[in-house]
């Protein structure tokens, strides 16, 4: 089993609780770890034998540039599911979902994140 890691997606999403976070467009960053069986790949060197990444991220961004969610937590679920769909191969996934800079949250944090496992722990 190998761990496939893609850290930092960045994007930007119309993705608050309140109208006012959806009318502009925020930044956003995504981890996600995706745990895939490519012992065929680890031999030929060929990408049609492992997950290319490269389309993991497009669904990622996709999902999160797309139709605005009001939560966090709705959101990484949306996004997990997508990926999931689109990549059955991968046996367990890992995503943390960050809003960079939240508004109206006392302390300035850097940003508020939540994380959501899928499969394999």
């Amino acid at each position: 089993m190998l761990t496939i890691a893609l850290r930092r997606i960045e994007f930007d999403g119309r993705h608050g609780a309140t109208a006012v976070e959806r009318r502009t467009t925020r930044k956003f960053e995504v981890d996600l770890e995706l745990d895939v069986e490519v012992a065929a790949a680890e031999r030929s060197d060929r990408l049609a034998d492992t997950l290319d990444y490269s389309r993991v991220a497009e669904v990622v961004v996709g999902v999160g540039a797309g139709e605005p969610h009001h939560l966090l937590e709705s959101l990484a679920r949306t996004m997990v599911d997508a990926v999931a769909t689109r990549f059955p191969a991968a046996q367990g996934l890992r995503l943390a979902l960050r809003k960079l800079n939240p508004p109206s949250c006392p302390g300035h944090p850097a940003y508020a994140e939540v994380r959501l496992s899928q499969g394999r722990p």
